[in-house]
């Protein structure tokens, strides 16, 4: 017997790394990331670190036959969650598991992932490609992960012990539910399958909304970072808005957050309205419009919004116990 019979097949495995041939050194075990010169731009580096997937995300893709956003949720999934701590990231891995390797299919996925990485300058520097049949249910099946490390001079982390009442609240719009949430979305079009073709734009069907790339969060928010005037900030991800955004407070402030101020794209309305979703649980699960918080004193709003390019005021600090609160 030969590896191919039990369902691994090196040539498909050499037709799929072609495609990473130019971007990533093959030949060695480990990948190599020179710290010398960069490090004379700092006094006190601090790396950090970050990993993360896109889930059942990936499922509802399989489903459309559309990989091509995939690679851009993974790299914006991990590489956002670095820049909450004003890191810049330097290098990225990816560990791609899969039952039945199809080079052609997958290659167009890892291309996305690469031209992620080129928009916010940091390399890929290594990864795993592991076909494994028997562990997945279908042929076609296939999961990902993404582990990202970035550098950040240790006096500008923020400290959650710097926020004050009076300190505002700027959010960033999302492109969509992100790569959070789906397997709630998948549930709903199962008992609405004609749901994924409801017209959300004029150009745009549903299912187009649901599979836009989760946005890439690093470049505006490090222009933000270099004000000086970031106190915190909070990447939304699973538990929306109210479990994120608490992670980065103190226990002697809330954070009210108004709801008016946000404008939630139709697509989530349509989920919830076919789905009889309660309004909270929406705002629980989903970003519901906002993908990342910063959260800056009065007096430094306008100078942050300039750097960002972009920004909405959605909520206040209070005297509180570290909680999310709405109006």
């Amino acid at each position: 017997m030969r590896y191919e019979d039990a369902g691994v097949s090196f040539h498909r495995a050499e037709r799929l790394l072609e495609t990473l041939k130019h971007h990533v050194d093959l030949r060695s075990f480990g990948g190599l990331f020179p710290l010398a010169s960069l490090l004379q731009d700092y006094e006190d580096p601090v790396l950090v670190a970050s990993t993360d997937g896109i889930g059942t995300k990936i499922r509802l893709a399989l489903q459309a036959g559309r990989l091509e956003g995939l690679g851009q949720d993974l790299v914006a999934m991990v590489c956002n969650d670095l820049v909450t701590l004003g890191a810049r990231p330097l290098f990225f891995l990816d560990y791609f598991a899969v039952a039945r390797l199809e080079p052609e299919h997958h290659a167009v996925l890892l291309q996305g992932l690469l031209r992620a990485l080129e928009e916010i300058q940091c390399p890929l520097l290594g990864g795993e490609t592991a076909e494994l049949p028997g562990l997945f249910a279908h042929a076609e099946d296939f999961d990902i992960a993404g582990f990202g490390v970035g550098i950040v001079e240790r006096a500008k982390i923020p400290d959650p012990e710097h926020l004050a009442p009076e300190d505002l609240c700027i959010g960033l719009p999302s492109s969509g539910p992100h790569a959070n949430g789906f397997s709630l979305i998948r549930k709903i079009l199962d008992i609405h399958p004609n749901l994924a073709q409801t017209q959300v734009t004029p150009s745009a069907t549903l299912l187009d909304w649901l599979l836009t790339p989760t946005r890439l969060y690093v470049q505006p928010v490090l222009r933000a970072f270099a004000t000086g005037k970031v106190k915190a900030a909070s990447h939304i991800t699973g538990g929306g808005i109210p479990e994120n955004l608490a992670r980065v407070l103190n226990s002697r402030v809330d954070a009210v957050m108004d709801r008016s101020s946000i404008a939630t794209p139709p697509g989530f309305r349509i989920l919830q309205e076919a789905g009889n979703v309660p309004e909270e649980e929406m705002w629980r699960v989903f970003n519901m419009g906002i993908g990342f918080i910063l959260v800056v004193a009065p007096e430094d709003v306008q100078e942050v919004l300039k750097a960002l390019g972009e920004g909405t005021i959605i909520g206040t600090l209070t005297e509180g116990e570290g909680r999310v609160r709405w109006l």
